[in-house]
């Protein structure tokens, strides 16, 4: 999933360096080599554009936290961030829901839910969750 996201996230620089390769390139007129200042804001600009779209996604991929559909045997029923890399998980295995302590460097069992969390979520299909997202956009004025 990294390796996608960073070829997607070079694949614009490639576009612009292709662009200012053509634009240096491109014959001398009177007024000097060819490249103005014309053509460097046009490429800046198409770089703005382009990267304020990939932040854009990717701030709409986290705010939706589309559910993946991922294994039926493990199932993450809530999560709570601590701090930048730190979270606490409920997750559900076997029919018992475990607490997590989730660090960059480890996974700790903390302890067993005696009595389980109820799931919030009534959709579970990220094609549902899309679904609902598009027709409370449709009904917004």
């Amino acid at each position: 999933m990294r390796l996608l996201f960073i070829v997607l996230a070079l694949s614009p620089l490639l576009a612009v360096a292709e662009t200012v390769v053509t634009a240096v390139s491109t014959a001398p007129t009177t007024q000097g080599n060819g490249v103005n200042s014309m053509t460097i804001m046009n490429v800046f600009g198409s770089l703005v554009i382009v990267l304020g779209l990939l932040f854009g996604l990717a701030w709409l991929y986290k705010k939706l936290a589309i559910k993946l559909p991922g294994s039926n045997h493990i199932k993450i029923v809530s999560s709570a961030m601590l701090g930048p890399r730190e979270r606490i998980l409920v997750i559900e295995v076997q029919g018992k829901q475990r607490v997590l302590g989730v660090t960059s460097n480890q996974i700790n069992l903390l302890f067993e839910l005696d009595q389980p969390l109820v799931d919030d979520t009534t959709t579970s299909d990220w094609r549902s969750q899309f679904q609902t997202l598009l027709q409370k956009q449709k009904s917004k004025p």
